[in-house]
C-alpha cells in the first residue's frame, strides 16, 4: 500500500507542513509519493530530495530582515517581490536538482494564467516548476514556460489529492492550510484575521518608504479607512483558496485530512517557523487516534 502526502497552499503558513511531516513519521507513517502547491511544493521539493531537516533549520533562523532581503522587489516584473533569493536557495542548498533524482516521487501544480488550466510538473529540473507553483498573483511574477505564463497553482487546485493519485497513491493524506479562511471561520474570528492582514501590510511596508505609501493603510485618516492593497489581496486570496480547496476536496477527498489553525498568521511571517512547525504537529496530536485507525483499515 502507497501512502500519498498531499501539501497544500498558504504561504509563510506553510512551515506547518514541517512539523506535519515530522509527526507523521514519528508514528510511523511511511510516506511514498508527494504533491505539492505554492510553499507545498517548496517544502515537499525538500522532503521528496531529503533535505527536511536542512530546510527546517534555515526556516527557523529567519528574521524579518532576511526575509525582505530575500523577497527582494520586483514592481516592473509582474509582482511586488522578485522572490529570485527565495528560489535560489532551494535549488542549491534544499532540493535536488531533477525530479529524477528525487528519493521519493514528487510532483507539483501551477496554473496557466491565460487558460485557467491546471499544470503538473512531475519531470524536468525543479527550479522553474517550483517558481511557477508559488507564484501568488500580485507577489511573485507569473513565471514563462514553454510560451506558457504560469501562476500559483492554488488558483486552480490548492491540495492537489489528485497528484497524490496520479503518482500511484492508494492512501491520501492531505494537509489544507486554509481551513480557517472559510468565509464561516473569518466571520467567527474576525479580530484575529483582521490582525494578520495587517501585520501582512506593515511587514511589506518595511522595505522602502515607497512601499509603505503604496501598500500601507492611511494612519492620518479614521479608523475604518480601507486597508492597504497588500491586505486586500490577500484576503481575497484567502477566501478564494478557501473555497476552492472545499470544492476540491469534496469532489476528490482525501482518506485524511489534516487543517492546523493559523487563523492569526499572516501570508508573510515567515519569521514563525518554530511556531508553525508546532501548529503542524499538534495538528497530527489531534488527529492520532484518526489516522493510526484509517491507516489500519485501508491495510
Amino acid at each position: 500500500m502507497k501512502i500519498g502526502l498531499a501539501l497544500g497552499a498558504g504561504a509563510a503558513r506553510g512551515w506547518a507542513h514541517i512539523g506535519i511531516i515530522e509527526a507523521l513519521e514519528e508514528m510511523g507513517v511511511q510516506i511514498d509519493v508527494v504533491a505539492g502547491c505554492s510553499i507545498g511544493a517548496y517544502v515537499g521539493s525538500a522532503y521528496a530530495s531529503g533535505h527536511l531537516a536542512e530546510l527546517k533549520k534555515w526556516a527557523c533562523s529567519l528574521d524579518e530582515w532576511q526575509i525582505l532581503t530575500l523577497l527582494g522587489v520586483g514592481i516592473n516584473t509582474g509582482g511586488i517581490a522578485s522572490g529570485k533569493r527565495v528560489f535560489e536557495k532551494l535549488v542549491d542548498e534544499f532540493s535536488v536538482p531533477n525530479f529524477a533524482q528525487m528519493q521519493k516521487p514528487f510532483a507539483v501544480t501551477a496554473t496557466d494564467m491565460h487558460t485557467g488550466r491546471e499544470v503538473v510538473f512531475k519531470e524536468g529540473e525543479i527550479g522553474e516548476s517550483i517558481r511557477a507553483s508559488c507564484a501568488i498573483p500580485g507577489l511573485f511574477a507569473p513565471v514563462q514556460y514553454q510560451g506558457r505564463w504560469l501562476i500559483d497553482g492554488a488558483v486552480v487546485n490548492p491540495v492537489p489529492v489528485n497528484l497524490c493519485r496520479e503518482l500511484g497513491a492508494d492512501v491520501v493524506i492531505a494537509v489544507n492550510l486554509a481551513a480557517d479562511f472559510r468565509p464561516e471561520m473569518i466571520e467567527k474570528f474576525r479580530v484575529e484575521h483582521t490582525e494578520s492582514q495587517r501585520k501582512t501590510d506593515e511587514f511589506l511596508a518595511q522595505n522602502t518608504s515607497l512601499l509603505r505609501s503604496w501598500f500601507s493603510p492611511d494612519k492620518s485618516k479614521e479608523q475604518d479607512s480601507p486597508p492597504g492593497i497588500m491586505s486586500v489581496m490577500s484576503s481575497a486570496l484567502d477566501i478564494m483558496q478557501a473555497r476552492v480547496t472545499r470544492s476540491r476536496l469534496a469532489g476528490d477527498p482525501p482518506h485524511i485530512l489534516i487543517e492546523p489553525h493559523l487563523r492569526n498568521v499572516g501570508i508573510l511571517e515567515f519569521n514563525r517557523a518554530e511556531e508553525l512547525i508546532q501548529n503542524g504537529r499538534e495538528a497530527v496530536e489531534r488527529l492520532s487516534e484518526q489516522i493510526d485507525y484509517q491507516l489500519s483499515y485501508v491495510r
